[in-house]
């Protein structure tokens, strides 16, 4: 006889993995964040450290600076979006685990139900054929 396999249990097998993922993903999100954030600060701290050296070398090197400094704050705030992105998607992820739980736990509950209306149905059973 072939065993059946609870459809939740198997739902709920693969909303955990979700959930794994998507704190996987968030870890790279927070990692990149980081360091595109340090990258930000650096090109900015170069702008600062240059405006204190030669005034024709800086004159030469500040559009490229600028360029640079702008790109990795572009860079670091998509890397925060991201970031925020990953943590809805986490969000979710956890709220569809728990659905299911919910559903399982539901299913579980009326299951215990029915087997006990079905012991007691049983137990009336016996207890009118032993007066008969």
């Amino acid at each position: 006889m072939r065993r059946r396999t609870d459809p939740f249990a198997t739902l709920l097998k693969l909303r955990r993995a979700e959930v794994e993922q998507a704190r996987r993903d968030l870890a790279d999100a927070l990692a990149q964040a980081s360091a595109h954030a340090a990258d930000a600060r650096a090109a900015f701290a170069a702008l600062e450290r240059e405006a204190a050296s030669d005034p024709a070398l800086y004159a030469a090197w500040l559009p490229r600076g600028i360029e640079q400094a702008l790109g990795a704050a572009a860079r670091a705030k998509a890397a925060e979006q991201a970031v925020e992105a990953a943590r809805v998607a986490l969000a979710e992820a956890r709220a569809a685990e728990r659905a299911v739980e919910v559903m399982a736990e539901r299913r579980a509950a009326e299951q215990a139900r029915r087997r006990a209306r079905k012991e007691q149905a049983m137990l009336d059973e016996a207890g009118q054929r032993r007066m008969r």
